[in-house]
C-alpha cells in the first residue's frame, strides 16, 4: 500500500490517497484497518464505514474505514506485481 498526497483542503491541509491491490484491499478492510487522511497511518479496529476518527499518530479527525475511503474515491487499485 502507498500514500500519495491527493491536494489541500480548503484550510490548506494535505490529503492523501492510497494506492493498493485488491488483495490489500480486502486483508485491510477484513483487519478493520482504517487510514488517515492528513498523515497516511493505519489505525486499527476501525469499522468499514468509520468516518473521521482520531488519529493516533498526527491528532487530527482523518480516520476513515476501507469502505468509506472507497465510496470517497481515495483508493485506487493498481495491479499485482510479481516477483
Amino acid at each position: 500500500m502507498k500514500a500519495v498526497v491527493q491536494g489541500k483542503t480548503k484550510s490548506g491541509t494535505e490529503y492523501y490517497r492510497f494506492e493498493m491491490t485488491e488483495p490489500e484491499f480486502v486483508g485491510s478492510d477484513n483487519d478493520n484497518e482504517g487510514l488517515c487522511v492528513f498523515c497516511g497511518e493505519s489505525a486499527y479496529g476501525v469499522e468499514p464505514d468509520a468516518r473521521k476518527y482520531k488519529c493516533e499518530g498526527c491528532e487530527k479527525s482523518g480516520v476513515y474505514g476501507m469502505q468509506e475511503l472507497l465510496l470517497m474515491g481515495l483508493v485506487k487499485f493498481t495491479e499485482d506485481k510479481e516477483e
